[in-house]
């Protein structure tokens, strides 16, 4: 994390690959092999890298919302309003029983003029009829599929509803949900099989996940209940102190609005009513995330208007880079070698496949070929490309600006590799080749069984060694 040289100091985790990084403090970096001639130290708190932190105009909406079910306690729902209202956002209210609803009386309608709040409800014929029957502003748009049980698509699509909210990303069975290898944020969901991308390109149906997280640990600590949006993960789970919590979700929405930089993107927030009224600190930091939002200048969209604008740029094939933000007293995980600090991720994801990069590494580290799911279920998670199926990089090679990549493949398969160096560095000028914000790029190619010869077009390529993205 810290290099000690004056010279130039190389890392490679493969080999064929190589990153130049500056000297002193950088963000983590995996690698096997190193050419640096005072060696590397490392250090328990590193730098955020730039390309996390937004220094330009960001697509990245946010949206809030509050899942209320149980019994109603209004001062939750009332504190939740007044930090929304402090900064000039609308909540979305998300109900899945009419006890819930009666309970709360007059203060949908109240936020609803005041605010421009909405109201969303379960796939229920009963409940919808309720809702239109005591608010004449509700609009049925998307329907609130919640944990631990399987979400109802052929319910919500008879209601005429062609958006759901609930996916939990990476999940591995947190209240009976597991939908590991789902997309992260939005994304076109296949109606036959909505844990995986419509594959036709088309948007019939959108998918919300549930709350936003930190990409980076959820998926490498495989706690992705801890590492979220919601203040309640963040104090109870990942041992967050309330100050704590405050400055870790600025920063993680930070991050949020950096990735939107060079695409649109969804930051989704999810805090139950009844959470914010009974636990300490959850307040404080939902205030934090909101005024971080408003600050780094999202733009702030109910779940009625983000289903119809995600669905203009949901389709498209996504890369999203995140740092590692340390923080927290949760066990740390044995995924990378038991350290305490992570190397950075890009999770990318089109029609075909999702893939994740650590920091340093060409190839993913995991990878999803959606058609080998034909059918999703709420507990069974999406299948992994096994370790036998995935390619090999032999070869690496810089020549008049061409980065020339020899990849031995097993099967026939969409795949792609990250290169972890700034866009505006690379200037790869290619239509398969996808921004992952100013962090990276994910380049994207067919291979065919056997030996496949790669070439990209990089005029910042001046040998196989790129100057690592800090």
């Amino acid at each position: 994390m810290f290099d000690q040289s004056s010279s130039t100091c190389s890392v490679s985790y493969d080999g064929m690959i190589w990153y130049q990084l500056p000297a002193g403090q950088f963000s983590p970096i995996d690698a096997k092999q190193a050419r640096c001639p005072n060696g590397l130290s490392t250090i328990d708190a590193p730098p955020r890298p730039t390309w996390a932190i937004p220094h330009g105009r960001t697509q990245t909406r946010f949206v809030a919302t509050s899942l209320q079910q149980a019994y109603f306690m209004p001062g939750g729902m009332q504190s939740i309003e007044a930090v929304a209202r402090q900064n000039k956002l609308s909540v979305s209210w998300m109900a899945v029983a009419i006890n819930f609803v009666n309970g709360a009386g007059d203060l949908y309608s109240l936020y609803h003029q005041k605010d421009a709040d909405d109201i969303e409800g379960a796939s229920s014929p009963r409940l919808i009829h309720y809702l239109k029957s005591k608010f004449s502003w509700y609009v049925p748009t998307v329907s609130v599929e919640g944990a631990g049980h399987e979400r109802n698509i052929p319910g919500l699509l008879a209601l005429n509803e062609h958006a759901f909210w609930g996916i939990t990303w990476n999940s591995h069975g947190v209240d009976g949900t597991y939908d590991y290898g789902a997309p992260w944020g939005t994304y076109c969901a296949d109606p036959t099989s909505y844990k995986r991308p419509q594959p036709n390109g088309q948007c019939s149906l959108l998918a919300l996940e549930w709350t936003a997280r930190d990409l980076t640990r959820a998926y490498l600590s495989g706690d992705e209940d801890y590492f979220s949006t919601d203040p309640d993960d963040l104090q109870q789970r990942a041992g967050f102190s309330t100050s704590g919590a405050e400055q870790y979700i600025r920063k993680l929405t930070d991050a949020y609005a950096a990735a939107g930089e060079t695409q649109p993107i969804v930051m989704m927030s999810q805090q139950e009513s009844n959470g914010n009224d009974t636990t300490p600190g959850d307040p404080e930091i939902l205030a934090a995330l909101y005024n971080q939002a408003r600050l780094d200048g999202m733009k702030t969209e109910t779940l009625i208007e983000a289903a119809s604008d995600a669905k203009t740029f949901s389709a498209a094939p996504r890369a999203v880079a995140f740092p590692f933000i340390p923080g927290g007293n949760a066990i740390p995980s044995s995924i990378v070698n038991g350290q305490t600090v992570y190397p950075a991720t890009i999770d990318y994801h089109d029609t075909e496949i999702g893939m994740s990069f650590l920091a340093g590494h060409t190839l993913p580290t995991r990878a999803f070929r959606y058609a080998d799911d034909p059918l999703s279920k709420y507990d069974v998670p999406l299948v992994s490309l096994p370790g036998a199926d995935f390619p090999r990089l032999e070869k690496a090679a810089v020549t008049k600006k061409l980065l020339a990549l020899e990849i031995i493949s097993p099967i026939r398969l969409h795949f792609g590799i990250a290169l972890w160096a700034s866009p505006e560095t690379l200037r790869i000028n290619q239509p398969n080749a996808i921004p992952a914000g100013r962090a990276g790029e994910v380049v994207i190619f067919d291979l065919q069984p056997g030996e496949n010869q790669i070439v990209i077009h990089c005029p910042g390529c001046r040998s196989t060694t790129l100057p690592y993205s800090t």
